[in-house]
């Protein structure tokens, strides 16, 4: 019996969180220092400079091989898909990193693993700003940049410690934190895991991130069904890459990237994917099914005490970084 192809455009065609975004986000300002932070700000000055003239020659040769000391973990593996998936599509282009911030903060811990994040100004009118986060393995390794998120439409980061400052990294599982910040993920992922039913639905302040999400889950869904097949996808955190910082209203920042698992089945048909998602494919060839892979970065807002609102996702990014046939 001869089979039907059928094209499978990735979810994140229907996930885009960075186009027409009215209000543009907030970027609180910072309190005054009181206190030493653990990366100074000549240090932070000399980073973030040094992170993006590697960056530049990398984009320049779409070439990932480039991403060496101060680019590496998630922030990589990102680009290179984009690299490989620009080659493959000449329409695409790799994300569009603005070097200038209009916000810098540090943490303050005298331990490692340690962090500093980097909010850009915003690079285009349609496109908000980019939450970028550097880690520091131990005293012997440099600052890397190791993820970034866009804002969400009409979200506000909080007021942070200023470079001078620091502020307090926590654990996930702090128990000075009620609810802890692990608990706030843990739900949150759960939420996605749920579905628009959830009862956590409203526990957490609206995002357009989970909105699209679910959109792109009913719509490839419904797809696989009028194939005959199925659609099923799993969600899940990384604990070990997650951080945590604490802000100026004894709230919480989580940075956290999350792991999305898509797999489209169908029967008496031979599955097809568009020319940039072939880019990334490994495993083997496709026939009744795809399996796409994203690495999600995710920043979420635990407001403080003192604050009557829900958590909620201040930046997220949908990426797409393998595809596969199982």
């Amino acid at each position: 019996m001869k089979r039907t192809a059928i094209l499978i455009v990735a979810a994140a065609g229907v996930l885009t969180l960075s186009a027409c975004t009215p209000p543009v986000p907030v970027v609180s300002p910072a309190p005054s220092p009181s206190e030493a932070a653990a990366v100074v700000e000549s240090q932070a000055e000399r980073i973030i400079p040094e992170t993006f003239t590697e960056l530049a020659a990398a984009d320049e040769a779409q070439d990932s091989s480039l991403l060496t000391n101060r680019i590496g973990g998630d922030a990589k593996t990102v680009r290179a898909a984009q690299y490989k998936q620009a080659k493959a599509d000449k329409k695409l282009t790799p994300d569009v990193l603005p070097d200038d911030m209009q916000a810098v903060y540090v943490s303050g811990a005298d331990t490692w693993p340690r962090v500093l994040v980097g909010v850009t100004e915003q690079p285009a009118e349609d496109i908000t700003p980019v939450v970028m986060l550097w880690v520091q393995d131990s005293v012997d390794t440099d600052y890397q940049l190791r993820s970034w998120a866009h804002m969400i439409p009409g979200a506000t980061l909080p007021a942070m410690a200023s470079p001078a400052t620091g502020a307090a990294q926590l654990a996930l599982n702090d128990p000075d934190m009620d609810p802890t910040p692990g608990t706030v993920l843990e739900n949150y992922v759960k939420l996605l895991t749920e579905g628009k039913s959830s009862e956590l639905n409203d526990d957490f302040a609206p995002d357009t991130y989970r909105e699209q999400l679910f959109t792109a889950r009913k719509v490839l869904t419904a797809a696989a069904k009028k194939a005959k097949g199925s659609y099923k996808d799993t969600v899940a955190y990384d604990e070990e890459s997650a951080y945590v910082l604490q802000t100026a209203d004894g709230g919480a920042l989580i940075f956290a990237p999350v792991t999305i698992k898509s797999t489209f089945k169908v029967k008496g048909a031979k599955v097809s994917v568009p020319a940039a998602d072939k880019a990334l494919l490994s495993g083997g060839k496709l026939t009744t099914q795809v399996v796409h892979t994203y690495r999600d970065q995710l920043v979420l807002y635990i407001p403080g005490p003192a604050t009557d609102s829900n958590p909620g996702v201040v930046a997220a990014d949908h990426n797409l970084v393998k595809v596969s046939p199982k």
